[in-house]
């Protein structure tokens, strides 16, 4: 749904139970936060949030992030049948982003079944189904986004390389290497020189 609230900047009025209520231009917003992001916010403090827009019925719920990477998560966890925003937000609540999407690029659903309200099966599908949209996680915990990591082995499978020499290939390059067409060459180099 376009229109939604995106943004907010206001005051940090009051801590609530599952988050705080924002004050901005005189309107308090009720937001749900992370446990982790709640626990940062100080009464008083002037702060920005990223915020998911939930309608369903005659509610309507804002979910904030104080950055854009937790919020893009966290929209992501919600493609996942199964998954609702309280869910969604209970998942970025157990353990950092970072870690959540490593074990998800990993294939390795124990971390996300762990979290109250995930059942195994949820779990399981939640990695099947948004781990090639993450990519994956290379050797410095940095995540290669999905779109660039597509675009990479479609090009270098075609040039006759196996997908799992891409994949170390990937996990291997050096943060310097940013633009697709850069790692595309500079894979081409390493994968090339391990198999001779």
């Amino acid at each position: 749904m376009q229109g939604m609230i995106g943004y907010l900047k206001g005051e940090v009025k009051l801590k609530t139970p599952e988050g705080v209520i924002l004050l901005v231009n005189d309107v308090g917003y009720d937001i749900f936060l992370p446990t982790s992001e709640k626990s940062n916010l100080v009464i008083g403090q002037e702060r920005e949030l990223f915020i998911y827009t939930h309608v369903r019925e005659d509610v309507l719920s804002l979910y904030g992030f104080t950055d854009y990477q937790s919020l893009e998560f966290f929209k992501m966890l919600l493609t996942v049948s199964g998954i609702g925003p309280k869910v969604a937000l209970a998942i970025i609540s157990s353990s950092s982003i970072e870690k959540l999407q490593q074990s998800i690029s990993n294939g390795d659903p124990t971390l996300l079944s762990t979290v109250s309200g995930v059942g195994k099966k949820t779990a399981e599908k939640a990695v099947v189904e948004l781990k090639g949209k993450l990519g994956f996680v290379g050797h410095n915990g940095k995540i290669f986004e999905g779109g660039d990591t597509e675009e990479i082995y479609s090009c270098l499978s075609g040039l006759g390389f196996k997908r799992e020499e891409i994949t170390e290939g990937i996990r291997k390059l050096p943060e310097t290497v940013t633009s697709v067409d850069d790692k595309i060459k500079e894979l081409i180099k390493t994968i090339g020189r391990n198999n001779k």
